[in-house]
């Protein structure tokens, strides 16, 4: 079936309304677009375009979030400046960057919907429709800025480039929250559930239910450490309260887990009841270039340059048993370091493309992945780690097709938002909650139940419950651009400042008699048992670091990025947050 795209432009309906051309408003959108459902939806689509999330492999400049949000200690993947505290004032450019997709002129553009919707002759089940996605898409776009800057300036009206007073101030960062919140809350109220609505025409639209679950997110964040410096139990009630709700109504209106870990984020049918917000992609007018990229340079067009899973990723992955394979730096439960991929937890093979195991790219059946030094197939671009992600990428894309991906990016699935409560009830006494949330996960993962609690410790306090759920977040969702806000928003990225992440080098004893066919066109590497004996007569691996110049290094004014100085000089009003060289007046993010 082909996909159905909602981003893009969509004509129908505006050949029957030939009136909209005789504007009468040359400087803005014409407000007889507005009594036409197809047309308002059209202004709406490209909302939609600018704001929703993409594949955090393919964020720019031009991209909100930008590219400097998604380095971290999962993969080689991102701009290490934040890795070795080298982020300058003019270096985190969310707040205004110098491109025509920024947060601003995409806040206007809703602000013009908002406003323009209200006057026009649309029924109210229509307007409710579209209102309710647009304030929806508004959260979302105010959310990605505090989140980063702590509080920024609330506009709620289409500004006049004229007549206006553009040089606004900062509101608080509560306020902005509330702010966000009370807009989704208006966009749950008007919108109808997302199960089975998620799918055909309306698949990749706000409903009731993304609203309810990036609600519970939000409230998340600002309960974390970053912007809750006191530890205010009220925030983690209400953040607990709002991801009971998130869960509770998801599941009554038919989310669930979907039954296979490995095929989340390909399947796009409507057996998979677990995604909640996507962005689409049909591979044509909007291809989703992060495939080609996380593919080995062979199975691809030019690919195998990015998303590649650090030695630090694998050995977080626990065992079988969920039992941890490292227990303070040293192995343990059986966890062998030479034989890695033994007996993990299966998220680990659905995740990880290691040295001989099986990955069915391009649909060849049985086709193993060799990631030793100088590879015949892969010479020219090899990984960096020794590792590829496998997680996101269709084996069935052939090769040259790979640029042309059409699978969508999921920015929230089921088992997120029980993350999220399972922190928030953990934070709030409610561990057994906690419990119940992380043993559905990993009983979905596969992993063998021998206590009760799939290899959880069945006696954990709240900070071991922490800890356990924030390991539980690294597996879970690796690579699904989590990780970075992740260590941001609970103030626990500085606890790998001095160290380095790590690739897994391995070299072969013999190439050239690894790499020879036999008279059936067989290499000697096909033959060979990996679980056995000929690995290390074959093999021989090493650990080298990544972070060859800097350790990393994760500065506490990182918590709250600076406002660029172009943004400070356009608009005087504008306060500086601290620590980033302003003298005077600061903007207090923790308000």
């Amino acid at each position: 079936m082909k996909k159905i795209f909602i981003y893009l432009t969509i004509f129908a309906g505006i050949t029957a309304c030939s009136d909209l051309l005789e504007k009468t408003d040359l400087s803005g959108v014409d407000e007889k677009i507005w009594d036409n459902e197809a047309t308002a939806t059209l202004n709406l689509n490209r909302i939609y375009d600018l704001a929703m999330p993409v594949y955090y492999s393919m964020r720019s400049s031009t991209t909100l979030p930008v590219a400097i949000h998604t380095a971290s200690d999962e993969s080689n993947l991102g701009n290490t400046k934040a890795l070795y505290g080298q982020i300058t004032v003019d270096d985190v450019n969310d707040f205004w960057g110098d491109n025509n997709n920024n947060a601003w002129t995409t806040i206007r553009k809703i602000n013009v919907l908002l406003e323009g919707i209200e006057t026009g002759a649309l029924d109210d089940a229509a307007k409710n429709r579209i209102k309710g996605q647009a304030l929806f898409l508004r959260a979302w776009v105010y959310f990605n800025l505090v989140k980063v800057y702590g509080g920024v300036p609330i506009i709620t009206g289409a500004q006049d480039w004229v007549s206006d007073d553009l040089l606004v101030t900062r509101s608080k960062t509560s306020e902005c929250i509330n702010f966000i919140v009370g807009d989704l809350d208006q966009a749950a109220a008007l919108l109808a559930p997302g199960m089975p609505a998620t799918q055909g025409v309306d698949r990749g639209r706000a409903t009731k239910d993304t609203a309810l679950a990036l609600k519970g997110r939000v409230l998340l964040y600002w309960a974390s450490p970053q912007f809750n410096a006191t530890n205010d139990g009220a925030r983690w009630e209400l953040a607990y309260q709002a991801n009971r709700v998130a869960y509770d109504t998801l599941v009554k209106h038919g989310y669930a887990l979907y039954p296979k870990f490995a095929d989340i984020l390909t399947d796009e049918g409507t057996t998979n009841r677990e995604t909640i917000m996507i962005r689409s992609y049909d591979g044509t007018n909007r291809p989703n270039t992060f495939e080609n990229g996380s593919r080995p340079f062979s199975e691809s067009a030019n690919g195998g340059g990015g998303a590649q899973p650090t030695w630090e990723l694998v050995k977080a992955f626990p065992m079988q048993d969920g039992t941890p394979s490292m227990v303070n730096g040293v192995a343990a439960n059986g966890f062998d370091t030479l034989y890695y991929w033994k007996n993990r937890d299966p998220r680990f093979a659905a995740t990880i493309a290691y040295n001989g195991s099986v990955w069915e790219l391009s649909g060849k059946t049985g086709r193993k992945q060799w990631n030793y030094v100088k590879v015949i197939d892969d010479n020219g671009k090899q990984t960096a780690t020794g590792f590829y992600n496998r997680k996101g990428v269709n084996t069935k894309t052939t090769a040259v097709n790979a640029p042309l991906g059409t699978t969508d990016w999921v920015e929230m699935r089921l088992a997120e938002v029980m993350l999220n409560l399972a922190e928030c009830a953990n934070a709030t006494d409610r561990i057994q909650e906690a419990y119940a949330m992380l043993t559905a996960i990993r009983q979905r993962a596969g992993i063998v139940n021998n206590n009760n609690y799939y290899g959880l410790d069945p006696a954990m306090d709240k900070a071991t419950m922490f800890t356990a759920i924030m390991n539980e977040r690294q597996i879970e969702l690796a690579f699904e651009g989590k990780r970075y806000d992740d260590l941001r928003r609970t103030k626990t990225f500085d606890q790998l400042n001095g160290k380095r992440r790590h690739a897994l080098q391995i070299t072969a004893n013999n190439i050239k008699a690894l790499e020879q066919t036999d008279a059936n066109g067989v290499r000697l590497r096909e033959k060979i048992d990996i679980n056995g004996p000929d690995y290390v007569t074959h093999f021989k691996p090493s650990y080298v670091s990544l972070d060859t110049q800097f350790p990393i290094l994760f500065k506490p004014e990182y918590n709250f990025y600076g406002i660029p100085t172009t943004n400070l000089l356009r608009n005087t009003n504008l306060l500086q947050n601290p620590s980033w060289g302003s003298e005077g007046n600061v903007f207090n993010p923790l308000e």
